[in-house]
């Protein structure tokens, strides 16, 4: 594994709010030093809309800590919290690098989602 990735496991990047595979495609675009300044800069915009992740931090390696006790325990919120986090990278990628680059990085982290009607 390169030298500031960081490793695949328990705590992957994202810290389970994010989908492991995107995240990991993130990584190889962007490089760790992008992937986790666009994965801060999503914490913040989806703290704005779900204030239980105010007390979230990126760490340097990509792993969201800090999480507030109710993301923690409280599997709805949780859920949430990855929708509110996702959705705003995903904006983020769309703003940057465009939405038929971003459609072809979702479809190749998550070749199980169904086909969706390109335009």
């Amino acid at each position: 594994m390169a030298a500031g990735t960081p490793a695949v496991g328990a705590n992957t990047p994202g810290s389970g709010l994010v989908n492991e595979n995107l995240c990991l495609s993130l990584l190889r675009l962007a490089g760790a030093d992008g992937f986790v300044t666009l994965l801060r800069r999503a914490l913040a915009l989806a703290t704005t809309q779900l204030p239980a992740l105010r007390d979230a931090r990126v760490s340097a390696d990509g792993r969201i800590n800090d999480l507030d006790q109710a993301l923690v325990q409280d599997h709805r919120v949780r859920q949430e919290a990855a929708i509110a986090i996702t959705a705003q990278l995903l904006e983020l990628l769309i703003t940057f690098i465009g939405e038929p680059l971003t459609r072809r990085l979702v479809r190749d982290a998550c070749p199980e989602l169904p086909p969706d009607d390109e335009r």
